[in-house]
């Protein structure tokens, strides 16, 4: 199948057999599968919206994306959460300029409409020129159909008919859960995240998160810096470039781990800092409990939200060939300045717009676009660690660090969504 074409027959991107598992470049090229992905991924299952903590009191709003649609999402005053369309139901115009503030009625800049934190319309200026028979009520803010949060993490969906968020998150619940406690019983609270594009498909950035492959051969120069300042970064032993300790998980419902000993941490720490945070988790979960949450785990949520030890980046698909991605700092309420420093640090220092991984990764989706120009180009190969899988209690497949489990569950997932409509 040829890039562009107007009718792509989906299952045949996907090669999914016993001892090889390969998509079609085509999947990562081409206007119409993009206007595809979005209809029938970004448009009809959850998509993250914000953290709970975005949105802190009544009148909070963030403006964000779902999908290609531009969304204002907001608290009322009675606490809850709504998602509307950043559309004015007067002329079209964008209602909200502002990417996050705090507001009792949102004013269209265009002919002055106003509208409520729950999108409904409260002011019409010079409203006795409309006809007698003109109800407001019909001029309301079009809504996200379905909106629902699971451990503060905010989802939409513009199909009214999407499963509960509880049954799309599925065997990922677990990782969430373990994230969340690492909060040590306090909330967290997201910082405004770095933003920054690249020249690329947006499924490099998906299928990267949890790709335990490649660290030994793209960051091979950040690592000999970690080597040469030892004291900067901390729970990191550099041995063979090819990392066989640690876990890979795939789920059914596309979603995916990479799981390897201890966080990576920017230092900065003092020990009895350390041993408090630590003690605390304990006395919430356990001796094991606090093992576990201590685990470094990084995890997507298919098909575009990640989420790292002490970061959340936000894969946005711009064009087939351009996406931008937020990454946002997660800080702990009330922990110890330490604690939430070395968090910040983290940020910055390692998968930051200026750390010491991303640029390394931004450069190799380029080179992967890039590529895809040329002649013969027409598979990449997932198959590594096909046959030598187990099977997780209550589903998953898990694989070692380096196999390819969890982009095999992605594109599992990918597929069957991307044929509907008989394609």
């Amino acid at each position: 199948m040829s890039a562009g074409s107007n009718s792509p027959h989906y299952p045949d991107y996907i090669v999914d057999r016993e001892n090889e598992f390969t998509v079609s470049t085509d999947a990562y090229r081409g206007q119409k599968v993009f206007e595809d992905e979005i209809d029938r991924i970004f448009h009809c299952t959850w998509i993250f919206l914000c953290h709970e903590s975005e949105l802190p009191e009544a009148g909070s709003y963030k403006s964000t994306l779902l999908g290609l649609q531009p969304v204002i999402v907001t608290r009322d005053r009675a606490g809850d959460i709504h998602a509307l369309l950043n559309v004015c139901t007067h002329r079209g115009a964008t209602l909200c300029r502002s990417e996050k503030g705090k507001t009792r009625t949102f004013v269209c800049p265009y002919h002055g409409w106003s509208f409520d934190t729950q999108g409904k319309l409260v002011g019409v200026p010079d409203a006795e020129r409309y006809p007698e028979c003109f109800d407001k009520a019909s001029r309301n803010l079009h809504k996200v159909p379905r909106v629902a949060s699971y451990a503060g993490l905010v989802f939409g969906s513009m199909n009214p008919d999407v499963e509960p968020l509880e049954d799309f998150l599925g065997g990922a619940r677990k990782h969430i859960d373990i994230w969340a406690r690492r909060a040590a019983g306090s909330r967290y609270v997201m910082g405004t995240p770095h933003r920054y594009m690249f020249n690329g498909n947006w499924k490099f950035q998906s299928e990267n998160v949890y790709d335990g492959y490649h660290p030994g051969f793209v960051h091979r120069s950040a690592f000999n810096t970690i080597k040469k300042y030892s004291g900067s970064f901390v729970n990191r032993e550099l041995n063979n470039p090819v990392r066989q300790q640690g876990y890979t998980r795939g789920y059914e419902e596309g979603h995916g781990t990479l799981e390897a000993g201890a966080p990576l941490e920017s230092g900065g720490v003092d020990d009895d800092v350390r041993a408090a945070y630590e003690g605390r988790l304990t006395e919430l979960y356990g001796e094991e409990g606090a093992a576990e949450v201590l685990t470094n785990r990084q995890f997507l949520i298919f098909p575009n939200l990640t989420i790292f030890d002490f970061n959340i980046r936000v894969i946005q698909p711009i064009a087939q060939d351009r996406t931008e991605v937020y990454s946002y700092p997660v800080l702990i309420e009330d922990a110890h300045p330490q604690i939430n420093n070395n968090r910040m640090l983290d940020a910055q220092t390692r998968i930051g717009t200026a750390g010491i991984l991303s640029a390394d990764d931004i450069d190799v989706f380029a080179g992967n676009q890039n590529a895809l120009k040329g002649v013969g180009a027409d598979t990449v190969v997932l198959s590594r660690g096909l046959g030598k899988e187990t099977e997780e209690e209550g589903g998953g497949k898990v694989g070692v660090y380096s196999d390819e489990t969890p982009q095999r569950a992605f594109w599992r997932k990918w597929v069957r969504l991307m044929k509907q409509a008989g394609n």
